[in-house]
């Protein structure tokens, strides 16, 4: 079922465990109304420990490129008024949501409250692809998946394939 309003949210990260020290190093959140972006907050962010370069060759994103970024910490506020009692549209959330709850930790803040869409497990519920990461449904779907593996495009790719797992599930209910 399609949402009025909701955020397409993508995180990149130093790492994968939030828990062990890893940290975001760009975020996106663009809010979506009625099919169109009204408003979007994309940025970098200074994590304060050197990024892997085993990390950085996923996304490319290099210390340097976050040297001059605000901290989470700096953003914090922004960010909670941004997504606060709304609707977060994340490919495989509990990654995500993990690490923005971490970052909101460490500012000594609480993660406000949301809703989240999941599409990774809509994929695995509802779906039978050959893979379920956020590039091969992209594939699958004829989606451009040119710039993957950053904050912005992620976010913008999931939006597009919750788009289509809409429509596809919807011509499953009429038939």
């Amino acid at each position: 079922m399609e949402i009025p309003e909701l955020i397409a949210f993508d995180v990149e990260t130093t790492g994968l465990k939030p828990l062990e020290g890893d940290r975001i190093i760009e975020l996106a959140l663009i809010r979506i109304r009625d099919g169109s972006v009204v408003e979007k907050i994309v940025t970098a962010v200074n994590p304060g420990i050197n990024i892997p370069p085993e990390v950085c060759s996923i996304h490319g994103i290099t210390d340097d490129m976050v040297k001059d970024a605000p901290p989470f910490r700096d953003i914090a506020g922004k960010i909670a008024d941004f997504i606060r009692g709304k609707t977060l549209l994340i490919h495989n959330a509990d990654f995500d949501i993990s690490f923005l709850k971490k970052e909101f930790e460490l500012c000594g803040m609480s993660c406000p409250e949301v809703k989240v869409i999941d599409t990774l497990a809509i994929a695995k519920n509802s779906f039978r692809f050959p893979g379920n990461s956020l590039s091969r449904i992209a594939v699958h779907y004829k989606i451009d998946t040119e710039g993957l593996h950053r904050a912005e495009a992620d976010a913008m790719t999931t939006y597009m394939i919750y788009r289509r797992f809409c429509e596809e599930l919807s011509r499953k209910e009429r038939n």
